[in-house]
């Protein structure tokens, strides 16, 4: 087999689109087609680091130095322009001697005016007399929820390489680039058996020597192959029709392995800084760190070192830990203007450890910013002003308040966290606008309503949030019923804030879902063993409720009516959460699976659904709803041009597949195939 069989450069050949007929023209829907490069591709010999490539048309490219993938790699960026109908490539790396050279646009070449893409836009040569010609390629995914991962680089070193240190100490022997789809192709690959890693490469030199980078690595050697075999394609008597005009039979060449899926996942040594720090109003301090902080910073007051600064501050995490709000309890700091204090936390140094570091931050209170309505109303008076003084008359000045008014008191506020109507068996959570110092939980008083105009007392537990500073549970004794309402007031006054800021009068009210309200679903689990759980999903991949797998089923009750989706991951460590890998010690992630389809639960009903986690490969799981990076929208102009042919009552011309054209001819052309 020749050296031109490892295929290089494709493009689809079609004619060009009428433009300008009655009814307005067909869109262009071809692609540029490449005609010819220099060097050619699949030549060997070569020793010139400048090449260029010519299409049929006018050509742009869109962010080539991000599509663009050479291998081997290279320590400096080759530079790659384009002029009319010509791409010119020149590598700025010194060309080792009888190597096999693959350079990958990927979808970078469009044509100048529609737009058209260019899939996989590669050619290959070698400096040497011969074209290694084997190909790997496969998928990558997030291995937390396998969405596809776009721009990594996948790449291989010999099986004589010292196992995984390879990876930290080496460049890719080889390499290839994920496109949108998460999909890559390493080509030009001499026989052999690989190791296979991919990597998020934060610093471009194609090793794994940042922590903060995201890696996959495949559990066994890969050994490329290649094969021949014959390909079928079936064209029908007519556009419509079921019956077989002729089946075509083509040679193909077959590249394996094609579908090695990898999992890419952060081994969580992020690095730990402080990203921003602010003062939004007179009461608050604001912290945000690049990663969850495991201990609270410390701080300190610099004028004056005996005054205990921590104690005048009141932490307040979010979920995550990385950003934390701080209240400043004492009042001579809230009304003072400017802050000049000492922060103490970790911060990881340019040798990857996590070392106590000391800023000293200036907060500065910020100025009320004057509403428009307050403009307006001075420009009002104003106004107002001028027309008296015209008319002659004096404006009577604005009375003083007598010494003895007593101030408007500020109350803080208590308001429930989350929907009034819950679901069955939870509890409500309520949010008091600043931290307390301190409540009578005799102010506070639960009823049920009997009916519209009597309500009964009910006995309650009072609960602060073992984590959130503000939040507050309630809990009925015995319990909350389906379908109830409830009540509960607090009495003024029953609550002071840090601030001395009593509660006033006030009235929650919420009720429970009545048991009619739901759906309830159930998996059939087949294909895992252990311990295993099953994650609830909206449409946007957010988990809403989370259940364990037992004796192979999945029960989820209680569900609120709508549209949902389902992913599992197996708790190997049996600590109830899905965990990352490793490289060393060689550690997968913990394996994940989606439901390859959408859950339409009504109320009051109930259902049934089998499923095999082994019935599709990984990256055929995840539906495309739920599938966040998603590429981007093709124009529609098939679609247009169906609407033109039916405009016009013209019948849309075939393809050997059976799809429709706008050009004369439209044929895959492979070089050297």
């Amino acid at each position: 087999m020749g050296a031109k069989t490892a295929v290089l450069l494709t493009g689809l050949l079609a004619g060009c689109a009428s433009i300008g007929t009655p009814g307005g023209g067909l869109y262009d829907e071809t692609p540029p087609v490449f005609v010819s490069s220099d060097p050619a591709d699949g030549e060997t010999n070569v020793s010139k680091k400048k090449f260029t490539l010519k299409f049929n048309e006018n050509i742009k490219l869109d962010n080539a130095l991000d599509k663009m993938t050479v291998s081997p790699p290279q320590k400096k960026s080759p530079t790659v322009l384009s002029n009319a109908k010509t791409v010119t490539i020149e590598l700025q790396d010194t060309l080792r001697p009888n190597t096999t050279y693959s350079i990958s646009l990927g979808d970078a070449v469009q044509d100048n005016n529609e737009g058209n893409v260019l899939e996989h836009t590669s050619f290959t040569f070698s400096t040497g007399d011969h074209i290694d010609s084997l190909r790997i390629s496969g998928y990558l995914l997030n291995a937390e929820d396998l969405e596809p991962v776009t721009g990594a680089y996948v790449g291989i070193y010999p099986d004589t390489a010292l196992a995984d240190s390879i990876f930290v100490l080496e460049s890719f022997q080889r390499a290839g680039k994920t496109d949108a789809y998460g999909c890559y192709s390493i080509e030009g690959i001499a026989p052999g058996s690989y190791r296979l890693y991919a990597i998020v490469d934060g610093n471009n030199n194609y090793l794994y020597d940042l922590r903060t980078e995201d890696i996959a690595f495949c559990d066994s050697l890969v050994v490329p192959a290649m094969h021949g075999a014959i390909e079928r394609d079936t064209v029908w008597a007519d556009r419509d029709s079921t019956e077989v005009d002729t089946v075509l039979l083509r040679d193909k060449v077959v590249y394996e392995p094609e579908n090695v899926t990898m999992l890419l996942f952060n081994e969580g040594k992020y690095n730990r800084y402080l990203e921003d720090n602010s003062r939004p109003d007179s009461c608050h301090i604001n912290l945000r760190f690049a990663t969850p902080m495991e201990e609270l910073p410390v701080w300190s007051y610099p004028a004056d070192s005996t005054l205990d600064a921590n104690a005048r501050l009141l932490a307040e995490a979010n979920p995550t830990k990385d950003t934390l709000s701080f209240w400043i309890t004492d009042t001579a700091w809230v009304n003072r203007d400017t802050l000049m204090l000492g922060l103490t936390y970790m911060m990881t140094d340019t040798a990857g450890m996590d070392v106590p570091r000391t800023d000293t931050l200036r907060f500065v209170r910020p100025v009320p910013k004057v509403t428009s309505d307050s403009k307006d109303n001075k420009k009002k008076d104003k106004a107002n002003k001028k027309k008296d003084k015209k008319k002659g008359k004096d404006r009577e000045p604005d009375k003083e308040a007598p010494k003895d008014t007593i101030p408007p008191i500020t109350f803080m506020t208590i308001k429930q966290n989350g929907s009034t109507t819950l679901n069955i068996g939870q509890k409500p959570h309520f949010e008091v606008s600043a931290p307390l110092a301190d409540s009578d939980i005799s102010g506070l008083h639960l009823a049920r309503q009997v009916n519209d105009s009597v309500w009964t007392e009910m006995k309650f537990r009072w609960e602060k949030d073992s984590v959130r500073l503000r939040l507050y549970h309630l809990y009925a004794v015995p319990y909350f019923s389906p379908g109830e309402k409830y009540r509960l007031t607090v009495d003024s006054a029953c609550m002071h804030d840090i601030y001395g800021n009593p509660v006033k009068r006030t009235e929650l009210n919420f009720t429970e879902h009545k048991p009619e309200e739901y759906a309830h679903l159930l998996f059939q689990v087949t294909g895992v063993t252990g311990k295993a759980f099953v994650c609830l999903l909206n449409d946007k991949d957010k988990v809403v409720q989370r259940t364990e797998v037992k004796g192979g089923q999945a029960k989820f009750v209680n569900v609120l009516p709508g549209t949902y989706y389902a992913r599992m991951f197996v708790d190997l460590n049996g600590n109830g959460e899905w965990d990352h890998g490793t490289l060393m010690p060689r550690l997968q992630p913990e394996p994940v699976y989606y439901f390859n389809g959408e859950l339409s639960l009504r109320a009051n009903w109930s259902i049934s659904q089998n499923w095999d986690v082994n019935e599709l490969p990984l990256y055929k799981q995840k539906p495309l709803k739920v599938t966040q990076n998603k590429p981007k929208e093709k124009q529609e102009k098939k679609s247009k041009n169906a609407e033109y042919y039916a405009r016009m009552g013209i019948t849309p011309p075939q393809t050997n597949s059976g799809t429709t054209t706008s050009g004369s001819n439209s044929a895959l052309h492979s070089v050297g195939n």
